[in-house]
């Protein structure tokens, strides 16, 4: 998370980033799935914290959403250098939503095996 952070609101010059069409929509989606799956595979390993798979995975969703929604907003306002982008947001938003689905999956398979 705190990699994700740093990348997130230190200023970087377009010309640096590769010029291959929605590479950087790619790379939100990427960096917020992969964020969103490490967090429910840690949870799954230490499943006597939490109870109620339904209530991790909700809260889960909402705090990386909710987390992404920011990082556009402080961009937009606050970094210069930086832009804030809707569009932004709904690849993160959509990367955090194929996380939680494939986790979903991955646990179900897991809980029906047992």
């Amino acid at each position: 998370m705190g990699v994700l952070t740093y990348l997130s609101l230190t200023p970087i010059s377009a010309e640096k980033l590769p010029q291959i069409p929605f590479f950087d929509k790619i790379a939100h989606l990427g960096f917020y799935f992969l964020v969103t799956f490490l967090f429910f595979l840690s949870w799954s390993r230490f499943s006597f914290f939490f109870s109620g798979t339904k209530r991790v995975l909700i809260g889960g969703v909402l705090f990386h959403v909710f987390y992404g929604m920011i990082i556009e907003i402080i961009q937009a306002y606050l970094i210069p250098g930086r832009y804030g982008e809707w569009e932004d947001a709904l690849a993160n938003t959509l990367g955090v939503l194929a996380a939680a689905f494939l986790f979903y999956l991955y646990f179900y398979k897991k809980q029906r095996l047992n």
